[in-house]
């Protein structure tokens, strides 16, 4: 099978696209696209590609394209790009507002082309080992899961981040999204919801800085998500927790490790090699796969639109809970 043909569009975010892209067997980086031509430039030199400031000037010379640019240029800039006939993988959030969600999906379905999101946190090898382990049952039931992702985010008034019409809201969405996923995808089908959230620490935002949120699955099951970019100093003790009937899993920090206690002790499932902590892009290259893979085979990727979709659905019901449960 002859090379994909790929683009990488915003070189913030989209800089680990790029080498993962430069890893990947299937694809053929093609081009890098961004604002400051300085850097677009310095990153084609580094990856033997084509670079451009104009992203629209690409499209007739690939395959697909990765969209790494502020969330509220992302509806209008995927319809752009699957009205050409591309694929798309698209940084989250799909879109700030479902009826941009809704016709994403639709014009992609329409042009028969993948629509994927990068959730990276799904692809990374210790969560699928953490999916396999869940799916499982081997340690019992879920009972409750706990998850942290407390940092500090250098003020950036004026700027899109700062603004809740582009970012589509705070923390939560922005940055939270990544683990409402994977509690989800984990834990299964969200029944309510509930979230408190404060810009304390954060007043350079329109939106939360620090949201406190809970899941109650139809399994029984609860999760509690602590996010924030107003926490200077952190001591989480993982990222994850999930106490099932029988054990403790818990994710580390760094997102590598999966290890488990149980009454004969504590056990390490899975752990990064020191060979891969040493790679650019490594922590892309799973989802950069599956995304390829989505477009060799037709199958609609893991996480497709419809998938993000659901846990957009659960971030606004949380929004629109103000303290109060809100029954999905």
């Amino acid at each position: 099978m002859s090379k994909i043909r790929t683009a990488v569009v915003g070189l913030n975010m989209g800089l680990e696209h790029a080498y993962a892209y430069k890893l990947a067997e299937r694809a053929e980086l093609s081009w890098v696209v961004d604002l400051d031509e300085s850097k677009a430039a310095k990153v084609a030199a580094e990856l033997g590609c084509k670079y451009a400031t104009d992203w629209t000037q690409v499209l007739d010379d690939v395959d697909a394209v990765s969209i790494c640019t502020p969330h509220h240029l992302h509806a209008p800039q995927a319809l752009q790009a699957i009205a050409a006939g591309k694929h798309v993988l698209l940084e989250k959030p799909l879109a700030n507002t479902e009826e941009d969600c809704l016709k994403l999906i639709s014009a992609a379905d329409s042009a028969g082309v993948s629509l994927m999101i990068a959730y990276i946190v799904r692809y990374l090898p210790a969560l699928r080992k953490l999916k396999e382990i869940m799916d499982s049952g081997r340690y019992g039931k879920p009972i409750h899961a706990e998850c942290w992702v407390q940092g500090f985010l250098e003020p950036m008034p004026n700027t899109w981040f700062a603004r809740k019409s582009t970012l589509g809201g705070g923390v939560l969405f922005s940055h939270g999204c990544h683990y409402i996923d994977i509690l989800i995808w984990l834990l299964g089908e969200p029944e309510q919801v509930v979230s408190l959230d404060t810009r304390n620490g954060t007043d350079w935002m329109e939106g939360e800085g620090t949201a406190h949120s809970t899941i109650k699955f139809v399994n029984g099951a609860i999760a509690h998500l602590i996010s924030s970019w107003g926490t200077r100093f952190q001591e989480a003790p993982a990222n994850m927790h999930i106490h099932t009937t029988d054990a403790l899993i818990i994710l580390g920090r760094d997102l590598w490790t999966v290890e488990v206690v149980t009454a004969d002790g504590r056990q390490t499932l899975f752990e990064r090699s020191e060979q891969d902590e040493a790679v650019p892009g490594r922590n892309a290259l799973g989802e950069i796969e599956h995304f390829l893979e989505s477009i060799a085979t037709g199958q609609k990727p893991e996480t497709s639109g419809e998938d993000a979709l659901r846990s957009h659905r659960t971030i606004w019901a949380m929004y629109e809970s103000k303290g109060v449960p809100v029954k999905l």
